[in-house]
């Protein structure tokens, strides 16, 4: 390898749509406790099976919503790696 090059990086495959993976967010406790309420009110009427499947549901919303609102409804790419740390952006 000459000096000052990396050696290539395989890409990972895509994950197939049935491979979980877990997400660590942080959120404000009364949110939390609303969406936990909500799911417990009504998972059997609506269908979730777990709350990660409740969880689930609802990032699927919002991506589609994001993607109809800003993408012409595509997908955009998968992004596999780590999202940038720091301070949010804005308050809302």
């Amino acid at each position: 390898m000459l000096p000052g090059h990396r050696p290539e990086t395989p890409k990972k495959a895509e994950p197939k749509e049935t491979e979980t993976a877990n997400m660590t967010v942080s959120i404000p406790a009364a949110l939390r406790n609303r969406a936990r309420a909500a799911y417990r009110a009504t998972s059997y009427a609506e269908g979730d099976n777990t709350w990660s499947h409740f969880v689930a549901k609802a990032i699927e919303a919002e991506t589609a919503r994001r993607e109809a609102e800003h993408n012409d409804g595509a997908m955009y790419p998968s992004w596999g790696e780590n999202l940038p740390g720091g301070r949010r952006l804005k308050d809302g």
